[in-house]
């Protein structure tokens, strides 16, 4: 179990439309605490805690950790680790070499893990001024699909980073390694709550503290690049914003928090969901911010909203929960009209029998479930019997009595 700290990004502004800007200003952001974890990327123990140093490139990595389909594009005894990898393949391949320490491998930092080399890569350089900010391409070759992240102390490399399914054709990328599988890590989704403290994650992903006492489900990304597809299943399931350090750099490793269209879709009260220029969707931030009145809201657009759980500042532009009411019952089939009196008795001066009363209208029940549709027709009462006519005197027959409706 390893101990890590989940930040919310502070060196880029929080604010409404920031999104796909790339120029905003800096601006402030509220800090997490301290958490516990066992996240690791592929096939190996990972730390959190940057190591922050000066310079942003990699020299002498011609080939380690490029993109490749086949060991020639590798080099000379280069071999090339490929998405189809049936353990989970880093997306578009990762070219690499066999060694037995860190000097068999090209790149200054770069790193010999489970006899197989790892390209180097610097933490918290270049600094990121926003979440979409360019990725160097002498940190990691600039690939989006590979993440700059500690694996021992002072030691940092580039590893495997999808994070949507679309960067793993013909497969899915996987929420614990962020590398292709045919089947996901199982658990809990992302956004949910969970035990750090549990004997085995529980989560798909990894079950991280966000502050306060706060620990959910989250994925594993890496700041900058393109971030509309690459990170956290896309912009309609989360977005990396959080960090594991003070210092971060575009490429590093970050945590992804959920999408949502309401405050129930986040941890509230400990979470709330807070517009980021979407138009179909906010992202939950780990913040409680109890109130009064609205004056208390630092934010000038959120109101003081009545919750199960007390008064907090909320973005009005979401409803407190998403559910929604159920439909209104059917109306009932009419009944048929009743049917005409029977004739009165001749000169015996008899009454007529009442007519039979009309049959009922019918009524149609028409019910669904997910597989089918069932119509059921049932008929209305029929209408009474008319009493029948007094007999008229001599051969006059009287008039028979009306049906009854």
């Amino acid at each position: 179990m390893q101990r890590i700290s989940a930040i919310l990004l502070t060196s880029v502004a929080f604010s409404a439309g920031f999104i796909g800007c790339g120029d905003d200003d800096g601006g402030d952001g509220s800090g997490g605490g301290a958490a516990t974890s066992t996240s690791t990327s592929a096939s190996r123990a990972s730390s959190s805690s940057a190591v922050v140093t000066s310079g942003t490139t990699t020299p002498g990595a011609e080939y380690l950790g490029t993109q490749c389909t086949d060991d020639a594009d590798c080099g000379p005894d280069g071999l090339c680790v490929l998405e189809s990898e049936p353990e989970g393949g880093p997306s578009g391949g990762y070219c690499t070499t066999t060694c037995a320490d860190d000097g068999d491998c090209e790149g200054e930092g770069s790193a010999c893990l489970e006899g197989i080399c790892y390209l180097g890569c610097i933490m918290g350089e270049p600094e990121i001024d926003s979440p979409d900010a360019e990725l160097d391409p002498l940190k990691c070759h600039g690939r989006d699909e590979l993440r700059c992240e500690e694996i021992q102390d002072g030691v940092a490399v580039c590893t495997p980073n999808c994070g949507s399914d679309s960067q793993c054709p013909g497969r899915v990328c996987d929420p614990r390694s962020n590398t292709c599988v045919d089947t996901p890590n199982p658990g809990l989704p992302m956004g949910a709550a969970c035990d750090a403290e549990a004997e085995e994650d529980p989560c798909a992903g990894w079950c991280v503290g966000f502050g306060d006492g706060v620990t959910a489900c989250t994925e594993l990304c890496g700041f900058g690049g393109d971030v509309v597809e690459s990170d956290c299943g896309g912009f309609q399931e989360g977005i990396c914003l959080y960090q594991f350090s003070d210092v971060v750099g575009a490429g590093d490793v970050g945590a992804c928090t959920k999408a949502c269209t309401a405050h129930s879709d986040c941890l509230l009260p400990k979470a709330r969901c807070v517009a980021l220029g979407l138009p179909t969707n906010g992202f939950c931030l780990f913040e409680s911010e109890p109130c009064e009145d609205n004056a208390d809201c630092q934010t000038a657009t959120d109101e003081c909203t009545e919750t199960p759980d007390g008064f907090f500042c909320l973005d009005p532009a979401y409803p407190l929960s998403g559910e929604g009411a159920g439909g209104a019952g059917g109306a009932g089939g009419a009944g048929g009209a009743g049917g005409a009196g029977g004739a009165g008795g001749g000169d015996t001066g008899g009454g007529g029998t009442g007519g039979d009363g009309g049959a009922g209208g019918a009524t149609t029940t028409t019910t669904t479930t997910t597989t089918t549709t069932t119509t059921t027709t049932t008929a209305g009462a029929g209408g009474a019997g008319g009493t029948g006519g007094t007999g008229g005197a001599s051969t006059t027959a009287g008039a028979g009595g009306a049906g009854g409706a």
